[in-house]
């Protein structure tokens, strides 16, 4: 047996560190012990994050498989030819899964509506000239390919033709024909002037089948069809580079073929126009307007 030599430093001697070893004891199977109690709590740890997934965790992941393989199951058969085992699967799936066209566009549109405008205008001999249709929608759209999200003013006609429109069906039939009509009466003095707005008012609350109830939206037509004449006074004295004295507009509105006939060769349905008569120009447009206007055109590609 090795003697232990005690040191007065209260340190080990060299006898014991060597009987011990580096590490310090040795338990009797020759394997090291723990340093302290710390490490044996670290490996109670381990062996519990290792431990196999509890009964709850095990039944819930089987639940999820079960209802993804229910899941592609289901639409397999919806996409497969029809069968019977199709129709029931449908008709089961069809009120939490079914996708139609009106989630993603609730009212669309199956008519074209396109605004076009023409104008008169004197020439040097105080010879009333008057011009070709022009398509202001078209012209506007020339801009909008290869952009993904267009301003808004490339479909400013667009979305004025819609406005429009709107108000005037909910004209009654009658009141719809007169403004279709010319909006031009002869001055006093000679010449010619825009028709007032109480004359207006009261010539088609007078064919209105309920007198008196129906100005409001003979008002509010009147306002937008003053705001158009204003907007194509703008544009044609910019396209034209003409002193314009009357203007009016057209709609014209193209609606394609259903989806079953979309191959056809033959148009399904007749292209439609409503023209409105000639609104007198009586006001001078502001330079900046007629600046801004004319840089429209010529970025469209309309210059002349």
């Amino acid at each position: 047996m090795t003697p232990i030599t005690r040191t007065p430093v209260g340190g080990r001697s060299d006898t014991l560190r060597q009987a011990q070893g580096p590490d310090g004891a040795e338990e009797p199977d020759g394997d090291q012990a723990p340093a302290s109690g710390r490490q044996d709590r670290g490996a109670g740890s381990s062996r519990d994050e290792t431990a196999p997934p509890k009964r709850a965790a095990r039944i819930a992941a089987a639940v999820s498989i079960a209802l993804v393989g229910v899941y592609v199951a289901g639409t397999l058969v919806i996409v497969s030819p029809t069968t019977p085992v199709r129709g029931a699967v449908v008709a089961a799936a069809g009120p939490y899964f079914t996708q139609k066209w009106n989630v993603f566009a609730p009212s669309i549109m199956k008519t074209n509506i396109t605004f076009s405008v023409q104008a008169q205008w004197r020439d040097a001999d105080g010879t009333l000239v008057k011009s070709d249709w022009v398509n202001v929608t078209k012209l506007e759209q020339q801009a909008v390919p290869g952009h993904a999200e267009p301003s808004r003013i490339q479909k400013s006609s667009w979305n004025a033709m819609l406005a429009y429109n709107a108000r005037y069906l909910a004209l009654d039939a009658q009141q719809r024909e007169i403004v279709r009509d010319t909006f031009i009466q002869r001055a006093d003095g000679g010449g010619y002037r825009a028709q007032s707005a109480e004359s207006l008012i009261a010539d088609l609350d007078a064919v209105s089948t309920t007198p008196g109830s129906g100005q409001g939206d003979v008002v509010r037509f009147l306002r937008y069809d003053y705001m158009l004449k204003e907007y194509a006074t703008a544009f044609s004295t910019a396209y034209f580079d003409q002193d314009v004295e009357r203007v009016r507009w057209r709609i014209d509105r193209t609606r394609p073929n259903d989806f079953e006939n979309r191959f056809s060769e033959e148009q399904q349905f007749d292209d439609t126009a409503v023209t409105f008569g000639w609104r007198h120009v009586d006001d001078v447009i502001d330079p900046e307007t007629l600046a801004v206007y004319r840089d429209v055109v010529t970025r469209y590609g309309g210059a002349r």
